[in-house]
């Protein structure tokens, strides 16, 4: 995660604060002409998407009544996400697709603990602590995923991972964008 970070703080200011990205809502599906980052040849990866998800609010107070405004998105960020050449196979995109599935899922988790949010005395705080909270929940998923399919190589779970989480998608589709 720090690593992450850091590459992106050197992307925005080298960028004059603009990494280039499209929403979930924007762009669903993944093709290899989103993965525009120099490979990491010495990665025993074949392939790498970076995604993540944001939060934005505001609260207004109109005749006594708490208004809590958020917007959530998923995001694929195409200049930190790579290919190496010679591996851009329809397996692994489907691979790096979950990737991409699993942070749209946890926005969507997030549109709902927002959506079921009741403003109390430190909504700042509140707001950080559920955001921690499902971003730690994304890591660990995005993590288990990768070592349950051993990065792709265990097809089998493959295939109970891409279940599992087009199932997610669907229960929690009442929160997608």
């Amino acid at each position: 995660m720090g690593k992450f970070f850091t590459i992106l703080l050197v992307l925005v200011f080298a960028n004059h604060g603009y990494v280039e990205r499209f929403s979930y809502a924007e762009k669903s599906k993944l093709d290899w002409s989103d993965f525009r980052g120099e490979p990491k040849w010495d990665s025993n990866f074949d392939a790498s998407v970076n995604t993540g998800i944001t939060y934005q609010w505001s609260i207004s107070k109109d005749y006594g009544k708490i208004e809590l405004k958020y917007e959530v998105d998923s995001f694929c960020y195409p200049s930190l996400s790579w290919v190496k050449k010679g591996q851009s196979t329809k397996y692994l995109l489907l691979h790096e697709q979950v990737h991409f599935d699993i942070s749209e899922l946890h926005a969507r988790i997030m549109r709902k603990k927002l959506k079921e949010y009741r403003p109390g005395k430190d909504v700042r705080k509140d707001l950080n602590k559920m955001y921690k909270r499902v971003e730690r929940m994304r890591i660990n998923m995005q993590e288990q995923y990768d070592s349950e399919t051993e990065h792709s190589k265990n097809k089998t779970s493959q295939k109970k991972w891409e279940k599992k989480v087009k199932n997610l998608m669907k229960y929690y589709r009442a929160y997608a964008k």
